[in-house]
This record gives C-alpha cells, sequence and structure tokens, in this order.
C-alpha cells in the first residue's frame, strides 16, 4: 500500500511539474524577447533586493554581498542586448518606453555605463569594506534609476 501511495505522489508531482512547464513554455513562445528581457532586468532587481537587505542590516550572510553583486553585474552585461530588437506594438512583460528605440544611442550609453559601474560595484564588494562599497553601489544604483525615470512606464 505504501508502495502505491509514494506512486501516486510521484506521479501527480511529474503532473504538476509537466503542466507548469507547458504552460511557461506556452507565454514564452508568445512573447519571447519581452519576457527573456524582464528575466535578465529581474536578475538584477532580485540581486540589489539582497543587497539593501544586508546593507539595512536585515540579512547578514558572509560574503553575500560580493555574490550578489556580481550577479548583478553579469545581469547588466547582459541587459542593453536585451534591448536590441525593436519591441514596440509588441505584447508582453515589458514597461519598456517606446522612446528606447527613438534614443538608442542614449539609452545605449546609459545602458553601457550601468554595466561598467555594476562591474566596479562588484570588484569594490569583494573588499567586504562597507566605506569603499557603498560608494560604489550608490554610482550603479543611480544608473538604474536614471534609466528608469526617462525609459521605463
Amino acid at each position: 500500500m505504501k508502495s502505491v501511495v509514494i506512486k501516486a505522489m510521484i506521479a501527480a508531482s511529474c503532473i504538476s511539474a509537466a503542466s507548469f512547464a507547458s504552460s511557461f513554455e506556452q507565454e514564452e513562445k508568445r512573447f519571447p524577447e519581452s519576457q527573456y528581457r524582464h528575466d535578465v532586468m529581474e536578475m538584477s532587481k532580485l540581486s540589489l533586493s539582497g543587497i539593501l537587505q544586508h546593507f539595512r542590516g536585515q540579512a547578514n550572510h558572509e560574503g553575500h554581498i560580493a555574490e550578489l553583486a556580481d550577479m548583478m553585474a553579469k545581469s547588466a552585461a547582459l541587459s542593453k542586448a536585451t534591448f536590441a530588437k525593436d519591441t514596440r506594438g509588441t505584447e508582453g512583460h515589458t514597461e519598456a518606453k517606446d522612446k528606447i528605440w527613438d534614443n538608442w544611442e542614449d539609452f545605449a550609453s546609459r545602458m553601457d555605463a550601468y554595466a561598467a559601474d555594476t562591474k566596479a560595484f562588484a570588484e569594490a564588494a569583494k573588499t567586504g569594506d562597507p566605506a569603499v562599497m557603498r560608494p560604489a553601489f550608490g554610482k550603479a544604483v543611480k544608473n538604474c534609476k536614471s534609466c528608469h525615470d526617462e525609459y521605463r512606464k
């Protein structure tokens, strides 16, 4: 009897996982560009959230600020390319304003600065010294805000 219950539980788990994967794949097929862009930007957002939790004393895990800063920098390095395809007029997961593609040179330069500054912050975070990390962090997130103010709905 125990064997039958375990097999039923495994089957139910597999069906549930397959259903989730199928619905995710359908969504990805409908809006692949905007979904991918959203996912890359979400990595930055989640890394930033973890960093802020450490700075505010809400989390305290040795070495995690440096790891989170590295994830943020890697996501930032990918970000500009995720906007290269003009997705105006398409549906999907996006908060991008159309003027990104009207002002591509300005937007691209902001994304380059974001990538460079998050990379510098990741290097500063390796020191573990708040006096070194905080100014680099401030510069990196200033890029986030300036771009969001101008190009995010």
